[in-house]
């Protein structure tokens, strides 16, 4: 089945492709993308006061989240989701600075979400493993070419790609269901870790809640990435409208329940930000003498973030390619290959830059540090473009209270303009709080104050180079 995208600014092209995600496909692949192991273990080392504050989070951040994406989606016909929909309200420039710091927001996302999903690995795989976490260049090495295999696997496309994702979406869920179990049973047998009762139940006001509330805003995006798929999904905005709507009871569901379950195996004080939940799985398994399951358990960890990883990277391959599409970029950014259609030059691109990522991640620091500066710096320019989208969004329902009239066949926020302005609202308030959040340096950085002048300098290296590329872009339409 043939079918025309069309691509935001300048360029529109024809693309012949079948749609190949059906509701199920979506399904695991927004969980892969919305749903993540990971964060469950920064919300536990928060102890009790992180459960309500997952509430919110999905209240406050992601159900707007979700409302703004299905509204804007049908309103606006281009795949380019965020970076599309800036641009047709506030001008190519905008665009163009939104789509770049959320396709940059992903270089760091990925670098991190590395050093997790090889921390499981060398836990699985027992004392040999520690050569791996304790040797950085090996380490490295490794991470990189497991990047270079997942780079390599899009080069094959979307109806190849995402069956990695499938799997690491199915993963994510079944892994909080069994850790879900296991919490439950080791709560029966000798009772919880955490004494739930007489816990604290008050937000901590400190770096640690600062980091906790920006990861908990970033934990729960993801419903947007679905925007920049609707040319592939049967069904089209039908489909992605139902599976937007899973998304929000699965959050709340997936971290409220892991949360809680790993607080009942392990204390908050044990329940570190890399290791907590695997350290979770091994004590809670032992417990019930089912250790000799744990390697297997965490090589599903390892399997949860892979499909993550790879759903995240073929979404973000798209706003490079739509840049070279568009000219923004060199024109080669816009190149597919004739027999997959991957953008072979954007897939490149991108795998060799998370890859210069993961190395100087590693320069000078401990593993651990490594890994909460590069969650800090994928928080804050993930974070940003939420500026871009929540005003588009209010901009829209301006001007429709204004006009009085909406596009007919666009998905409309149930209530009309009063209740989607003060969604709006609400979703800029929480994303312009989270941002602020990522500003505070890690409590664990040996000098803290560098820690946030190299946050600041490098989401400020993301958005001067993001101007340039414009700058340059212009200049050589105006020379041609």
């Amino acid at each position: 089945m043939a079918r025309r995208v069309v691509l935001p600014g300048r360029g529109n092209a024809v693309m012949a492709a079948a749609k190949t995600l059906g509701f199920a496909d979506l399904f695991f692949y927004a969980a892969s993308m919305a749903l993540s192991i990971r964060w469950i273990s920064v919300a536990a080392a928060a102890g009790p006061a992180s459960l309500w504050i997952w509430v919110l989070a999905v209240v406050v951040f992601s159900g707007p989240l979700i409302v703004a994406t299905a509204e804007l989606t049908t309103r606006f016909a281009g795949e380019g989701g965020v970076y599309v929909w800036t641009e047709e309200a506030f001008g190519p420039f905008w665009g163009f600075l939104c789509g770049w710091l959320y396709w940059a927001s992903n270089l760091p996302f990925f670098s991190a979400m590395l050093v997790f999903m090889l921390n499981l690995l060398a836990l699985a795989i027992g004392p040999a493993g520690k050569a791996l976490i304790g040797s950085p260049w090996l380490f490295t090495g490794v991470a990189v070419g497991l990047s270079i295999a997942v780079g390599a696997l899009h080069y094959l496309g979307l109806g190849t790609g995402k069956w990695l994702s499938n799997v690491g979406g199915a993963s994510n869920i079944v892994l909080v269901a069994l850790l879900t179990v296991v919490g439950m049973l080791v709560f029966a047998r000798q009772g919880s870790a955490t004494d739930f009762a007489r816990a604290s139940y008050a937000p901590p006001l400190n770096a640690d809640g600062a980091i906790l509330w920006a990861t908990m805003v970033f934990a729960v995006g993801g419903s947007e990435a679905l925007a920049f798929l609707r040319n592939d999904v049967r069904g089209g905005m039908r489909t992605i409208l139902a599976v937007l709507a899973c998304v929000t009871l699965l959050q709340i569901a997936f971290y409220l329940a892991g949360t809680a379950s790993m607080l009942a195996i392990l204390t908050p004080q044990a329940a570190t930000r890399l290791s907590g939940l695997p350290d979770a799985l091994i004590l809670g398994l032992k417990t019930l003498g089912l250790g000799a399951l744990a390697p297997l358990v965490l090589i599903g960890g390892f399997l949860c973030l892979l499909g993550s990883y790879s759903a995240w990277f073929g979404v973000a391959a798209r706003l490079p390619f739509a840049a070279g599409i568009d000219a923004v970029l060199p024109p080669a950014f816009g190149k597919r290959d004739p027999k997959s259609g991957a953008p072979v030059v954007a897939i490149a691109v991108q795998t060799a830059v998370v890859a210069v990522i993961v190395v100087l991640s590693q320069a000078g620091d401990t593993l651990k540090g490594a890994y909460d500066f590069l969650v800090a710096m994928s928080v804050l320019s993930y974070t940003l473009p939420f500026l871009f989208l929540f005003a588009v969004f209010l901009k829209l329902q301006v001007g429709v209270a204004r006009s009085g009239a909406a596009p007919a066949k666009a998905w409309r926020t149930p209530g009309g303009c009063r209740v989607a302005l003060a969604v709006g609202a609400v979703g800029m308030a929480a994303t312009i709080v989270a941002v602020l959040c990522t500003l505070v340096p890690s409590p664990d950085a040996r000098n803290q104050l560098l820690e946030a002048a190299k946050l600041v300098f490098a989401s400020a290296v993301l958005i001067v180079s993001g101007v340039a590329a414009y700058v340059l872009a212009t200049r050589r339409a105006g020379s041609g």
